[in-house]
């Protein structure tokens, strides 16, 4: 079953949070968002329509890490070995993922150190 996803575009009287989002989306090294707010005041709903208008993103595929294969220097060891042999790396697309984070995650205990 397919989830309806609400446009991004459609969401009114968040102005803040759609520039942060854009924001982020355009330049990833701001390092994030945090949303905060009452219950119903699409929080959630703003960042799965921003998802959704996301261009699609090319990764390694079978990759554990989703490589950039771009960004040689950013490259797992299973997909940096496999690059450095001078064999292609096989890529694929897909939609941005969205992933739901608890509050008291930190970035080493989400991506490791």
């Amino acid at each position: 079953m397919e989830r309806h996803i609400y446009p991004f575009t459609a969401i009114v009287g968040q102005d803040q949070m759609r520039k942060a989002l854009v924001f982020n989306a355009i330049d990833p090294t701001i390092g994030g968002v945090l949303i905060r707010g009452e219950k119903g005041t699409a929080k959630s709903t703003a960042v799965r329509g921003l998802a959704a208008v996301l261009p699609p993103r090319v990764v390694v595929r079978g990759c554990a890490f989703a490589c950039a294969p771009g960004q040689p220097e950013g490259l797992c060891p299973q997909c940096a070995a496999t690059a450095a042999q001078g064999n292609p790396l096989p890529l694929t697309e897909g939609p941005t993922p969205v992933i739901d984070l608890p509050l008291n995650a930190s970035e080493d205990r989400v991506v490791g150190t």
